[in-house]
């Protein structure tokens, strides 16, 4: 993610197809998998909503003429220990956590404990 001034280096970002350059997910991976560093874990969730901001400054820069009424909705994908959070930013309510899924120490469970998540 570069808006030409600040640049951040994340695990992974989306574009959306019909507006190549605008960035509306970012992934961040704070530790190996069943690892748990909690002042990382803290550390990169701060850093990676600032990551967000950004990309919401980005969209807004780029459709200035955009009421409040159109919706935008960013996303932030954060991996640590053995489960994958989901968070969004909308217009509409802002920084909630979506959904979370406890990813299975074994394939054989990967039925049960995956299911919620799709």
């Amino acid at each position: 993610m570069n808006d030409y001034q600040y640049k951040y280096n994340a695990d992974g970002t989306l574009r959306a197809n019909d507006l190549s350059v605008t960035e509306i997910l970012l992934t961040k991976v704070s530790s190996a998998y069943s690892s748990n560093d909690a002042g990382k874990t803290s550390f990169d969730h701060y850093k990676a909503m600032f990551g967000v901001l950004a990309m919401i400054r980005t969209v807004a820069q780029l459709y200035d003429k955009a009421s409040f009424n159109t919706e935008l909705k960013t996303h932030f994908l954060h991996a640590h220990g053995n489960s994958i959070r989901h968070w969004s930013t909308s217009t509409q309510a802002l920084g909630i956590k979506e959904q979370r899924a406890d990813v299975p120490i074994g394939f054989s469970e990967k039925d049960i404990t995956a299911h919620p998540f799709i």
